[in-house]
């Protein structure tokens, strides 16, 4: 146990002179606008610690190792654990392994619990009776302390066995490209008041000029929510938040009259709010991309639901997680661009998606590639419209070298 400043001293030394540090995060997150952090646990080396930031021990030092290109930092689904960081002292990952990542890549699945990974890999059982533990009450028990332990101890040996198959699959830059891709320095990790808008439910009909009106009225909502470190839902609901933007109350009367405004909702708040709707008045409209021409919104409504089919009959027969190649969103973006629609195609057209499943769905698109079922696993066969020897191949047939070193079922190209 770590409980003052000195000891994480130590402790981010160490790190730092091996080069790696196995880290998770216990925290509260059900009354605050952030993370309250309650625990950290690093493994250096075999050593565990436990770091108590409620009896004093400052984070400051193991955030710091984040941003050290030269310490290797692992963790299994660290998004909420690197939102906490981020906020609380602005830092982001630097060399970062999710081991969660890594499983979807060789064939174990996407969204794994650390427990089932350890189980499936390691044949190593966590005892996880501590799940819902109140992490902020002390003195913690013997079971937390060995529960939270347990979180970091077997996170190397799962790193070495997954890359290790990572790399016989010649994925690694696969797995590495899709941390980048939601870790780096193009991700967004903490909220961003001026984007805040865009996770607002319920928009979907507003004009540009009422959206206009929103994206102040959230951007208020998000600082003030920070301000008071409360939820965002706490200042003022999303539908209440919508229909101000929408119906645009003139005083602040009309403003506490409308449907779903709360009882607790202050005088104060609801002049600041006007003022934010008023700001939205004077901005530039936001405008949504246009709808697709009527023929290319005909051709989506057949295209897409075979995309769906073709980027998961190629993730099953390559053993990639269909959830880490792409939604149903990317796939109906791609094709509305590959058909000449104003829409940015999206992560499929680039990197491994593209050579995965990319390059097929635009085959699909441009009557290249047909798609059939068959009663032998992945259960879906791409063939060439229209030639006579069409037999096809199973899908997701491509070359060992373009699918990362494993090759389609039958080893053939499409047709």
């Amino acid at each position: 146990m770590i409980i003052d400043d000195r000891g994480v001293d130590a402790l981010a030394e160490s790190a730092r002179s091996a080069g790696s540090m196995a880290l998770d995060l216990e925290f509260l997150w059900e009354r605050t606008y952030a993370p309250k952090a309650c625990l950290a646990q690093v493994a250096v080396g075999e050593r565990i610690s436990l770091v108590d930031p409620i009896e004093g021990a400052s984070l400051a030092p193991l955030a710091a190792l984040l941003d050290d290109p030269d310490v290797e930092v692992v963790m299994h689904a660290p998004s909420a654990d690197l939102q906490l960081l981020s906020m609380a002292f602005g830092v982001r990952p630097r060399n970062l392994a999710d081991v969660q990542i890594a499983a979807g890549f060789v064939g174990l699945g996407a969204g794994q619990s650390l427990a089932s990974l350890l189980s499936r890999v390691l044949s190593v059982r966590l005892d996880k009776g501590e799940r819902y533990t109140d992490w902020s009450r002390r003195p913690l028990s013997d079971a937390q302390l060995s529960y939270a332990a347990a979180d970091v101890e077997h996170l190397f040996l799962l790193r070495d066995a997954l890359m290790q198959r990572a790399d016989d699959l010649g994925r690694r830059s696969w797995v590495d490209e899709e941390v980048e891709r939601r870790y780096g320095t193009d991700a967004r990790l903490a909220p961003d008041p001026e984007r805040s808008w865009q996770r607002v439910k319920g928009q979907g009909r507003l004009s540009p000029r009422e959206r206009a009106r929103l994206k102040a009225a959230a951007e208020w909502r998000e600082r003030t929510a920070a301000r008071r470190n409360i939820p965002v839902g706490w200042v003022l609901p999303d539908r209440p938040l919508v229909q101000a933007a929408q119906r645009r109350p003139r005083g602040r009367d009309a403003l506490m009259r409308e449907r779903g405004v709360p009882d607790r909702f202050s005088a104060k708040d609801a002049d600041a709010l006007l003022r934010a709707l008023a700001e939205g008045d004077e901005a530039e409209p936001v405008r949504m991309p246009p709808a697709p021409p009527p023929e290319v919104q005909e051709r989506l409504e057949t295209l897409v639901p075979l995309g769906a089919v073709l980027v998961s009959g190629r993730a099953a027969a390559a053993e990639v997680a269909s959830t880490l190649v792409g939604t149903r969103d990317d796939i109906t973006a791609f094709l509305a661009a590959t058909l000449g629609a104003d829409r940015d195609p999206g992560p499929l057209a680039e990197g491994w998606r593209a050579t995965l499943v990319g390059d097929a769905l635009t085959d699909l698109a441009e009557g290249r590639l047909a798609l059939a079922a068959t009663p032998e696993p992945p259960y879906l066969m791409e063939c060439v419209p229209g030639r006579a020897d069409a037999a096809g191949a199973p899908a997701a047939g491509v070359s060992a070298e373009e699918s990362g070193g494993k090759s389609a079922p039958g080893g053939a190209a499409p047709g």
